[in-house]
């Protein structure tokens, strides 16, 4: 049998509806339809185990936290299901963003977590997001970096200018992961880098930058590094990959 062209179309569609394209992981449900997506979901509790520890050990019941660069959201998850957190999740590609989205319904997170489909950076603007590849769950994404290729329109926000902005919980927590303009982040938050509410920044760190040089807007602010293998993940730090590191407030 042929089908025509329409029908074709609304078989597959009938088929995508039908089809359990989800797994389960730490207690946690993902969209795994496609292969990143799918593997984020596989790796939840291997990948960054230094993320988990510094969401374990410091939020506390219903702090606020920020995850700039989400990507399809397993961290934004985690914090909202094991920590009861209220999140606000930016992801400024569009594939991750919708099945970012899609994660947090399959779980019952609409009330815990906003997601945005925003960048963050050191200015307020309307720019393009580079996008390395347009896959779901793809990472390597830049925002108004001028490059070629790829791009996708995008509204991005200096955090302060945000917060103020549309008057929105301050956070306690930050996790910066954008690939390459982490710093940038940091140069738009350095009204909410003075406000004591926020308790701890989790922040991607080029290998070039030296393993102990701590940000001269964090130290500026009172923040100190956590220290212990806890926080570290080895494997990164094996490959010479980019890797996260993690800032506490000094206790007044």
């Amino acid at each position: 049998m042929v089908l025509g062209g329409k029908r074709f179309l609304a078989l597959v569609h009938v088929l995508g509806e039908e089809a359990d394209t989800t797994i389960t992981n730490a207690g946690l449900r993902f969209d795994a339809g496609h292969a990143i997506p799918h593997h984020r979901a596989v790796t939840l509790l291997t990948k960054e185990p230094d993320t988990l520890a510094w969401i374990d050990d410091l939020f506390e019941p219903r702090d606020v936290f920020y995850d700039v660069g989400a990507n399809v959201g397993v961290f934004s998850l985690y914090a909202a299901r094991t920590k009861d957190a209220v999140v606000m999740a930016f992801e400024p590609a569009a594939e991750n963003y919708r099945i970012l989205n899609r994660n947090i319904a399959l779980n019952g997170l609409s009330d815990r977590i906003t997601a945005l489909n925003i960048a963050l950076h050191d200015k307020t603007t309307l720019s393009h997001l580079a996008l390395s590849a347009p896959l779901p769950g793809k990472a390597g994404h830049t925002f108004d970096s001028g490059g070629l290729g790829i791009t996708q329109a995008v509204l991005g926000f200096r955090l302060d200018d945000f917060v103020r902005q549309f008057d929105v919980p301050v956070p306690n927590h930050v996790k910066i992961d954008v690939d390459g303009n982490d710093l940038l982040v940091l140069d738009g938050m350095a009204t909410l880098l003075s406000d004591h509410r926020l308790k701890s920044v989790a922040i991607e760190i080029n290998p070039a930058w030296g393993d102990d040089a701590v940000p001269p807007a964090l130290a500026a602010a009172g923040f100190s590094a956590l220290t212990g293998d806890r926080y570290v993940n080895r494997a990164y730090m094996a490959g010479n990959f980019a890797r996260n590191r993690f800032f506490a407030r000094a206790a007044p």
